[in-house]
């Protein structure tokens, strides 16, 4: 039963800390409820109660047949009636005679005191939930003031894991001597941190224990978030030792890359290309995180970077997540190289068999120097001529053993990895630490700002009168759904949902003489391109999509995006979105459609700074669900927090690099592969 909730050691089950802590000084005596200061003055607040099960019994609802568990709760003082709704398991687990803590909400009807559906843990008793447990008396475990709350794993009942625990702590021994001294200072060894949180003392603030803010939770913190930072530094100091191709430099080199420039670079732009000649000209491995905001013009730097390596004779491929975007960006740098277009080879996986010969054929004998391709670019029958570089657009959507693939065709090229979500510095460190990074902060002049709106539905006919006047200038629309299927299964509540068949409908109502175009993930590639280039084109008004469109594509002639159901992205998906409008001469309308979450949607209104709204998106959304779909490769941690504890990361960052610099000991080394494979590190 461990085992299925991933506790396979000793050092598992003592990292597994309460996920909350009953604090007996809080506890209600019941007869006093109502009354009593500070514990319950009006309906609706929250208590904390103790007491014996006096009666439980279970019953139907009349009408939907669902299961009603009531039970009276009883101390020296009172009583209270406890229900929980459609739980018909719960006999199962407690019965009549024991003693449990319950905390939620009081409220009252004609009959007293209730608690409707409260939380609860079972301290001692005789029921088949208790009965797991063969501890001593069952009083003696809650004498101190903090008793722990553990989370349910199978039948182990709450009692018999706390046994389990102190038993481990009473015998376990473990060294303590590998935390630097500048993070260490101060704070307790790890064995008294564990014991100090599985078993607070009465002194301790009871809001620091429920905040990880206690000094025993700082040392836990702190042991994760170095273990994590210091293998990615070896990992970086481990890269920098590796020989790289070295691209030549020349004055007429500089003279080429400037003829396929159709701007000027922005002071940003340049600062970010000299970092990658740098790294290109060092004779070391590249890997390097290029950054930066919607708009801030990051696919031109990785172009001259690309551009770089092509023209001096190597091979430069450029790895992006659709087909969509793949054909897109190939337009775009045959459009930059102008009369040597024919350099450039486009490869994706739904090519005709003949077009894909041809293609693998010019990549292998270097007819191609620059590459444009999906996935398809892993595949063990692409083989390079001289492939030097390797830029990957929005690299979270890859995985490590994806890029890993052209690795093992037996070249170490250089890595260029571009995303358009900005990345907080804490989910950057996180997910690329053994990268360096460089960061683009400034728009290209002349581009145009974008006036964001959040309207009701039943405000949604003026997002229509926008677009309505928009095409009537002469330019296109976005409009954007959430999904394409009416309804979506969220836990285990089924959400409606406006999808793109009855927003279709609504929009050939509401504009019968637009043209619309509609793309989604179940086209056909073919279908799909074919319905995109009519967009591009300017062949229809109005584009109804789903997120296929969030990153990438550039239509200058499209001023306008209508998002429905702006509920169901994050902040930083809805900020992408937002970026496929106001391309332009002219600036861009972007309205969000949404009944709910105004405050958090208000942010997008508020700001158009990407950093920031992807700081407030990861504090909302957490780290694992940023980028919208649950990310792999990010660390496993049972203490620390990204969001939380990203000052003390960096703080572990610097500790890193100096402890690398200074050499580790054996020790460190053991205990680092110890703690990345308990941390799930050891393939980042």
């Amino acid at each position: 039963m461990l085992e299925g909730a991933g506790i396979f050691t000793v050092a598992d089950l003592l990292w597994a800390l309460p996920y909350r802590y009953i604090d007996r000084g809080n506890i209600a005596p019941i007869g006093e409820l109502g009354s009593r200061q500070g514990v319950f003055q009006a309906e609706g607040e929250t208590a904390s109660l103790l007491g014996t099960i006096l009666d439980l019994r279970q019953s139907v609802s009349r009408y939907k047949r669902m299961p009603i568990t009531e039970a009276l709760l009883g101390d020296e003082t009172g009583s209270i009636r406890l229900i929980w709704f459609n739980q018909p398991h719960l006999p199962k687990m407690i019965s009549q005679g024991d003693t449990l803590f319950v905390w939620g909400q009081v409220l009252q009807d004609r009959r007293g005191f209730v608690m409707q559906a409260p939380s609860w843990e079972i301290i001692s008793g005789q029921g088949p939930e208790a009965a797991n447990d063969n501890t001593a008396s069952p009083k003696d475990s809650f004498t101190s003031r903090y008793y722990p709350l553990y989370r349910r794993i199978a039948s182990i009942a709450g009692r018999a894991r706390k046994k389990m625990v102190a038993d481990a702590l009473a015998i376990v021994e473990a060294e303590d001597n590998f935390l630097p001294l500048e993070l260490a200072k101060g704070l307790p060894g790890l064995m008294d941190a564990l014991r100090l949180l599985h078993s607070p003392p009465d002194h301790c603030d009871p809001t620091e224990l429920e905040s990880h803010g206690t000094p025993a939770h700082q040392r836990l913190i702190l042991e994760e978030l170095f273990a994590f930072a210091l293998g990615a530094e070896l990992r970086r100091s481990s890269r920098l030792e590796r020989r790289g191709d070295k691209v030549p430099k020349s004055p007429e080199l500089s003279a080429k890359l400037k003829s396929f420039l159709p701007f000027h670079l922005t002071p940003a732009q340049r600062v970010a290309f000299r970092e990658i000649v740098d790294d290109l000209t060092s004779g070391r491995v590249m890997h390097r995180l290029l950054q930066g905001d919607v708009g801030s013009g990051k696919t031109l730097v990785a172009f001259l970077a690309m551009a770089m390596v092509a023209e001096t004779g190597g091979q430069a491929a450029l790895l992006v997540p659709t087909e969509v975007l793949a054909r897109q960006h190939s337009e775009s740098i045959g459009g930059l190289l102008g009369e040597s277009a024919g350099q450039m080879q486009l490869l994706m996986g739904q090519m005709k068999a003949a077009e894909k010969r041809a293609a693998a054929e010019r990549i292998a004998n270097g007819g191609a120097s620059y590459v444009v391709g999906t996935h398809s670019l892993f595949q063990e029958a692409i083989t390079f001529s001289k492939l030097q570089l390797v830029v990957v657009d929005e690299q979270h959507r890859f995985g490590v053993r994806q890029r890993e693939a052209i690795k093992a065709k037996g070249m170490d090229p250089h890595w260029l990895l571009m995303s358009a979500t900005p990345i907080p510095r804490s989910l950057a460190l996180a997910l690329f630490g053994d990268m360096d990074q460089s960061v683009l902060d400034m728009l290209p002049p002349g581009r145009q700002p974008v006036q964001t709106h959040l309207f009701e539905p039943h405000d949604a006919e003026r997002a229509w009168e926008s677009i309505e006047r928009e095409i009537a200038k002469g330019r296109q629309a976005f409009v954007v759904s959430p999904a394409i299927d009416a309804s979506t299964n969220e836990g285990e509540q089924k959400i409606s949902l406006r999808d793109i068949t009855q927003m279709e409908a609504l929009l050939r109502a509401r504009f019968p003489s637009a043209r619309i175009s509609v793309v989604h993930g179940r086209l056909k590639s073919d279908e799909m391109a074919a319905r995109m280039s009519d967009f591009i084109k300017g062949a229809s008004h109005i584009l109804l999509a789903t997120t296929v469109i969030e990153v990438g594509v550039d239509i200058p002639n499209a001023a306008i995006m209508v998002v429905d159901h702006a509920e169901r992205f994050g902040l930083s998906q809805l900020h992408q979105l937002r970026g496929r409008v106001g391309r332009g001469k002219v600036g861009g309308t972007f309205i969000m459609i949404s009944k709910g979450e105004t405050e958090r949607l208000n942010a997008l209104v508020q700001t158009s700074d990407g950093f920031r709204i992807a700081q407030k998106d990861l504090e909302l959304r957490g780290p694992g669900d940023f980028f919208g779909t649950r990310q792999s490769g990010l660390p496993q941690f049972q203490v620390a927090d990204l969001v939380r504890d990203r000052q003390l990361l960096f703080k572990c960052r610097d500790a890193a690099a100096a402890a690398v610099k200074r050499g580790l000991t054996p020790g460190q080394q053991d205990w680092l592969k110890f703690e990345q494979a308990r941390l799930k590190l050891a393939e980042l």
